[in-house]
């Protein structure tokens, strides 16, 4: 009797004991039906940073969310903490399907390594751009040998949980950071509505598109995806350099100088009229202009003078050394805007063309301060046009080795390059940030050793001119001016004022 007692008593134990175990890994199944971020812990999803999520236990029930950077960018504090970026259009590392994901898989805070490591890899810098090259160089876009490329992984990044919005895993994320981002990426404006229904814009850029959605009575959520029409056609070296203060600069309408404490801002567009320019020391924090946004980045308005246009008191006699432009117009863009230019103000003028920075890609540009310079300085490009381009030619034909240690594909210098570049210098404008990149790199190893320091401000539009319409002879100089010059003119206009449709922080999915 009591064996058979004991028999019973195990019995029941067992039956339990399975019970039991039956039941939690029940209940853990249903959990992870019931988990809100089950589709989004995925490595599809997050990409590298679904190794550095939090391991938990078989028999824990309760998963907290899954952990995602916070990124943070601004002129005045770069991209979480670095001024100089070294963007990939293509993603390095394979990235998850999050955008957060996508743009820190394109975004380097070091040159990347972009073929079989190990091998003899040597980094190619001059002025902003900068190349990571191989010394047997695979296709674009692909690694040969048996490496595998290598990029910042932004593992020391502060990490945060991410929250639940649609079917989005997302980090949170302020607007100026959002802002900085697109300016990087040279964004420029597809489409923006403002109604009863919320606000919705998409971007397109060099590096992908960026949709904003916000919804009334929701919350504000971006999305960004890589491009999905470039792959083994790349031909241009898969890196290159952007300094976010500048960009930031760019789009804010302020122009410095390195070397001096020379530093003004441009005025908006204005209703059409008779305008006279004036040069208010200082006066950039009065402004309404890229003001705010300035100050949103870090920067400080309060030291940076101002170039307004006044409306004309009276009509003026104009002498024969009196200078006018004829401006795009606030209302509908048609150049129905006179502006006067005193003689001090055209020297500021010259300065901040001298003083451009330098850049691999176009710039998301203030509009008022693209169309004074430009209105300004197209008769000297013009005179020189041709000039320029039959010497980015040149330089291509006779130097295809160099083009191709910078990471350029040998049968694209060989047969195209020169040529793409010419034509976008004849042009006059356009909108390719690939021709922007053949241009400035091609002036890169035209000048040779120049620092990015000494390419930010030339003494060129300062120089005294000759009446005569012959065309000067380009030293260095002058064909770093003209480049500069040259992206003014690819470059595309930017809502500085962007921020006014945006709540202060946004979901980044």
């Amino acid at each position: 009797m009591d064996n058979a007692n004991l028999a019973a008593a195990w019995l029941s134990f067992a039956a339990t004991a399975v019970g039991l175990g039956g039941l939690i890994s029940q209940a853990s199944a249903i959990n992870e039906q019931l988990d809100p971020f089950h589709a989004n812990r995925t490595v599809e999803y997050l990409g590298i940073w679904f190794q550095r999520q939090a391991r938990f236990p078989w028999w824990k029930i309760a998963k907290p969310p899954p952990l995602g950077p916070v990124i943070a960018a601004k002129m005045a504090e770069g991209f979480c903490g670095f001024n100089d970026l070294y963007i990939t259009r293509i993603p390095v590392a394979p990235p998850g399907k999050a955008g957060w994901s996508t743009v820190l898989a394109m975004f380097n805070h070091e040159p990347p390594v972009l073929g079989p490591l190990g091998a003899d890899v040597g980094a190619v810098e001059k002025g902003g751009n900068v190349v990571t090259s191989v010394a047997s160089v695979a296709p674009t876009g692909s690694v040969n040998g048996n490496g595998a490329p290598r990029s910042a992984n932004w593992a020391h990044l502060e990490r945060t949980a991410l929250t639940r919005h649609q079917s989005h895993a997302c980090i949170t994320i302020s607007r100026t950071t959002l802002i900085t981002m697109l300016v990087v990426t040279n964004g420029r404006p597809v489409f923006q509505y403002s109604d009863a229904t919320g606000f919705r814009a998409g971007y397109a850029s060099y590096c992908g598109q960026w949709y904003i959605t916000w919804p009334i009575g929701q919350e504000a959520i971006i999305k960004f995806a890589s491009h999905d029409s470039i792959g083994s056609t790349e031909v241009l070296p898969r890196s290159f350099r952007q300094r976010v203060d500048r960009c930031g600069q760019m789009v804010s309408g302020v122009v410095s100088s390195p070397t001096s404490s020379f530093a003004v801002a441009f005025g908006g567009r204005r209703p059409a009229g008779d305008y006279v320019l004036e040069h208010a020391v200082k006066g950039f924090q009065g402004a309404h202009s890229g003001r705010h946004l300035y100050n949103m980045m870090g920067g400080r308005a309060f030291e940076v003078d101002y170039l307004v246009a006044r409306p004309e008191s009276t009509t003026p006699t104009p002498s024969p050394s009196t200078r006018f432009l004829d401006l795009p117009s606030k209302e509908d863009g048609k150049p129905t805007v006179r502006l006067r230019i005193p003689p001090h103000e055209e020297e500021v003028l010259k300065q901040a063309l001298d003083c451009l920075p330098w850049t691999s890609l176009s710039w998301s540009l203030h509009r008022g301060m693209r169309d004074v310079l430009l209105a300004y300085g197209k008769g000297v490009m013009d005179m020189h046009r041709d000039n320029l381009a039959e010497l980015l030619r040149r330089t291509v034909e006779e130097r295809p080795d160099v083009f191709r240690l910078r990471g350029w594909d040998p049968e694209f210098v060989r047969n195209n390059m020169g040529h793409m570049a010419a034509s976008a210098v004849l042009a006059g404008r356009g909108n390719s940030g690939d021709s922007v990149r053949v241009v400035s790199d091609i002036v890169e190893a035209y000048v040779g050793d120049w620092d990015v320091a000494k390419l930010d401000e030339v003494n060129f539009w300062r120089r005294e001119r000759k009446n005569s319409e012959e065309e000067e002879e380009l030293d260095v100089q002058a064909v770093v001016a003209l480049t500069k010059f040259f992206v003014l003119e690819w470059s595309q206009e930017f809502d500085y004022q962007l921020y006014h449709h945006l709540p202060i922080e946004l979901f980044f999915g």
